[in-house]
């Protein structure tokens, strides 16, 4: 049985066309900055044989800071032009960066393949082991829906709270049907945007409890 939740993060925006509910929220950290930071090392540690993962990971957050300079009209189109150019990997690195950025601590999988559709982990701030899963598409047209039937299952499987999924291309009208009732938050366009270029993490609802 799925049951509203509210937003718990430092700084979040609701996503579009998803109702927030009235419930108080639950704790966000106490202090995002130094959250973030203890993320990074936690992280640096469990990569510390993985060179070449933590390049990636270097490599994007200098993506994000990039993104962070884009202003003006047509920031977005600029953003999302310059976010296809990345490759999925390093794509994924970037998605989890700035959650980590926000103030969230990220658990990021050690190899890239073999993740059983899930591409990271997000602590859930005020909770002693609850998570959410993440996964990251960088798509280049429509998301397929089976993504998210399959996104689901994953998501159930490994004991999560809920998941993000995340991704750059259109949503088309049969995507919107099959995230009903699942404890997916879609992650793309607007939201995406925040969360990329401003660091604004996207708002939880409708998180289906794992039983």
């Amino acid at each position: 049985m799925s049951q509203a939740l509210q937003s718990f993060a430092p700084r979040f925006e609701p996503s579009p066309g998803r109702r927030v509910g009235s419930r108080q929220h639950p704790p966000a950290p106490a202090f995002p900055r130094l959250t973030s930071l203890v993320s990074r090392a936690i992280n640096a540690f469990r990569l510390l044989d993985r060179p070449a993962h933590l390049r990636r990971i270097a490599r994007s957050r200098r993506i994000l800071a990039t993104l962070a300079r884009f202003r003006g009209e047509g920031a977005g189109a600029r953003a999302f032009a310059y976010l296809r150019t990345v490759d999925p990997h390093t794509f994924e690195e970037v998605v989890l960066s700035s959650i980590e950025a926000a103030g969230f601590v990220v658990l990021r999988n050690r190899r890239y393949t073999g993740d059983g559709g899930v591409d990271g982990r997000v602590r859930i701030p005020g909770t002693f082991c609850k998570t959410l899963a993440v996964q990251v598409k960088r798509y280049r047209s429509a998301i397929n829906p089976s993504h998210v039937g399959d996104f689901d299952r994953a998501i159930r499987a490994g004991g999560h709270a809920g998941g993000l999924l995340v991704h750059c291309g259109r949503t088309g009208p049969l995507t919107r049907l099959a995230l009903h009732g699942t404890p997916i938050e879609l992650v793309s366009g607007s939201s995406l945007l925040n969360l990329l270029l401003r660091l604004r993490a996207p708002a939880l609802v409708g998180v289906a409890h794992v039983q």
